[in-house]
């Protein structure tokens, strides 16, 4: 990964704990634990550069521990980067400050956004009733029944409310909240408890026709993976980290807040950078979950999680072989150079062992070509 490595700016995260690009999250938390110790203010009292020294292996493995801060450092480093960044404030960036933001999410990096103050305060209120607010326009809630189908628009940075009533018997099937959109919009849904506080947000994913944001709120443990980066792009990240190594980083458990019965508000949160969103929305009460799509579902879903941990045990393994590897190849090229190299010394030395064995004879060849000459001249003169 030389040509990545040198365009990255700042500080080395993995050259500070000690470990290897290509090194699985178990040591890199390994290594951390066992500096953190070692630096740690306490074991140091007084010692200025022990403490810098912890601050700055803590800054490290908060980067490393991360699987987005550590996919979006393995591409830029730390400088100028979105590594530390928790989320932006789209509406405080400006418009350069959007373009740049919407480049580097086209390009398949996942960029994390603040829903605005505006939106927060409109769901206080309607979730307190307030329908009437001084200096303060509180948004339309529409009502929506299990089934249907609503399509809508929303501006960028803004939201559309709307409100569903839950049962027991409905949380015991499972709920289902999706959002679609055909054109690749950036949205989220976003779920808040009655005092306006939010309590779910589900961050929308491209599909290969447009884009979705699917809650699930089911009455079973599942999985969730944040959107990941295209393989397209995995493949110039690291010539040393085969790309599979990295799908599954996100893929953990779903810990999502689960619903209560009752009556529970949320919203469709326009996300793209610059122009509103376009989208149909749909609550469905879900299948049982002795269903065969729910048991298919928990299978794969186990034989994935069990794939993930085989293949962070399998990477140190993969690295050392693709070392050696690497190492016999660069080998192998040196040896293929000074065979070529030899053949072609051989051969010129073959061409001046002919050329000067047959230069001791010179006179007699150039006497031979003269009675050559003379006899074919005589032999016409009389023939």
């Amino acid at each position: 990964m030389a040509s990545v490595e040198t365009k990255k700016k700042g500080r080395d995260f993995y050259e500070i704990l000690g470990v290897e690009r290509s090194a699985n999250q178990g040591k890199i938390k390994q290594s951390y634990r066992k500096l953190a110790v070692k630096f740690h203010p306490d074991k140091n009292p007084g010692d200025e550069e022990a403490a810098e020294k912890f601050k700055e292996i803590s800054t490290a493995y908060a980067v490393l521990s991360d699987p987005n801060k550590k996919r979006q450092y393995d591409i830029h480093g730390e400088d100028g980067t979105l590594a530390e960044l928790g989320s932006l404030n789209v509406e405080e960036l400006g418009t350069v400050g959007r373009l740049f933001g919407a480049l580097i999410s086209k390009a398949g990096i996942p960029v994390p956004t603040e829903i605005t103050q505006k939106i927060i305060t409109a769901a206080g209120h309607i979730a307190k009733g307030r329908t009437d607010v001084p200096g303060f326009d509180v948004p339309h809630v529409e009502n929506l029944m299990w089934g249907e189908t609503v399509g809508d628009t929303v501006a960028r940075q803004d939201a559309r409310f709307y409100r569903i009533d839950v049962t027991e018997a409905d949380l015991k099937n499972g709920v289902i909240v999706t959002a679609k959109s055909s054109g690749h919009d950036k949205f989220k849904l976003v779920f808040f408890d009655n005092e306006g506080q939010v309590t779910m947000v589900q961050e929308s994913r491209k599909l290969h026709k447009g884009s979705q944001a699917s809650l699930y709120i089911v009455p079973f443990g599942r999985y969730d993976m944040i959107e990941a980066m295209p393989l397209s792009m995995m493949k110039h990240l690291d010539e040393d980290l085969h790309p599979v190594f990295m799908i599954l980083d996100t893929y953990d458990k779903d810990h999502k807040t689960h619903l209560l019965p009752g009556s529970h508000l949320f919203c469709v949160y326009g996300d793209n950078w610059f122009q509103g969103v376009k989208f149909t929305l749909q609550c469905v009460v879900a299948i049982p979950p002795d269903s065969e799509p729910v048991q298919t579902i928990a299978s794969t879903e186990k034989k994935l999680a069990a794939k993930k941990k085989e293949l962070e045990e399998f990477q140190p393994e993969f690295t050392e072989i693709k070392k050696k590897y690497d190492e016999a190849i660069k080998r192998l090229q040196g040896d293929v150079e000074d065979v070529a190299g030899l053949m072609g010394e051989r051969d010129a030395a073959y061409g001046t062992y002919m050329e000067e064995s047959s230069s001791k004879y010179g006179n007699l060849a150039v006497a031979k070509n003269k009675q050559k000459e003379q006899n074919g001249y005589f032999g016409k003169f009389f023939g």
